[in-house]
């Protein structure tokens, strides 16, 4: 009998180093808009799903679903429980093979990925299929992993934790001896170069157009084969969002709000909240000039009303 294989990417709006990040501009297309482009090009995805939280703010992903013929699922639970929106989502599309997209992935490559899926199909045992090392060194690939649902399930129910859950299904790696995975063998261009190829700043919104730039110049395709050529011709292109930090799975993000009064001021803290999203802190400004937080917003930065001491770790303010 035939699998189902449906790819779900996962998506929300909410981000806190860079708001509304999967609608950035990359070259002359939203973020979005090339991962799922990508993942179109799979010869082996039955179909694709937008797997994000019904939140008024998500609902631009509804248009980017319906521009692209493809489906979108709206999780009522906790907007933080990434492992449950999944595993429902799964259920809801009768997934026998669920493909994980990160949306802030642009360069996910389908003959990859198909790679991937063609091992899950040779073998009906196994719950998760990654790629193998290559002396010592991991392949470049970011964002995409290839399951079988009852992985899913399992780590749906063993995932006891909040940082489990708000996750993509780190369980999994946390807990080998539980799930029956294997690793396969990617062309070796991909274990040339070690460098993160996610959207989760400006710095590193900056790095893909600068990519695009230059392939769009030699007129070839923006993919990663590409991207990785480019990277080995001009690895000084790697110093734009080389020293973003990685967010990791027990580490509780700090926040920090800008207060501005003088418009004056604002470039300044645009260049010290650039540096501060690169350190793993998530950035908002606040302003009751109209002008400043529009400004702010057009910058990639997000604004807000709330003034709390509580939610902000560290809270920058300027003069009159």
């Amino acid at each position: 009998m035939k699998e189902n294989v449906v790819a779900f990417v996962v998506a929300r709006l909410s981000s806190s180093r860079l708001p509304k990040k999967h609608l950035k501009k990359i070259g002359n297309k939203d973020l979005i808009d090339w991962t799922i482009l990508n993942v179109k090009k799979s010869e082996l995805v039955n179909k694709i799903v937008i797997a994000t939280t019904n939140e008024e703010n998500n609902k631009p992903l509804v248009n980017a679903a319906k521009k692209h013929n493809i489906e979108i699922f709206l999780y009522d639970g906790d907007i933080n429980d990434v492992v449950g929106r999944l595993t429902k989502a799964a259920f809801e599309y009768n997934a026998d093979i669920p493909i994980l997209i990160s949306g802030d992935c642009p360069l996910i490559y389908a003959p990859s990925l198909d790679k991937l899926i063609e091992k899950m199909l040779e073998n009906r045992e196994l719950d998760y299929v990654g790629f193998c090392k290559r002396n010592n060194k991991p392949a470049i690939h970011e964002g995409m992993g290839v399951y079988r649902k009852k992985c899913w399930e399992l780590a749906d129910i063993i995932s006891d934790k909040p940082n489990l859950r708000e996750h993509q299904f780190p369980i999994v790696y946390l807990k080998p001896d539980m799930f029956k995975a294997e690793c396969i063998y990617d062309d070796k261009i991909f274990y040339e170069l070690k460098h993160r190829i996610s959207v989760d700043t400006l710095a590193d919104l900056e790095f893909m157009n600068v990519v695009y730039s230059e392939l769009d110049s030699k007129k070839k395709e923006f993919n990663l084969k590409n991207t990785v050529e480019l990277l080995i011709e001009k690895p000084y292109i790697m110093n734009l969002n080389r020293d973003v930090h990685q967010i990791k799975l027990d580490e509780k993000q700090k926040k920090a709000l800008f207060v501005v009064k003088n418009s004056g001021n604002l470039e300044l803290f645009f260049n010290l909240a650039y540096d501060l999203t690169k350190r793993g802190v998530g950035v908002r400004f606040y302003s009751q000039n109209k002008d400043i937080t529009e400004t702010a917003e057009k910058r990639g930065f997000g604004i807000t009303d709330n003034l709390s001491e509580k939610t902000f770790d560290l809270k920058i303010t300027d003069s009159d």
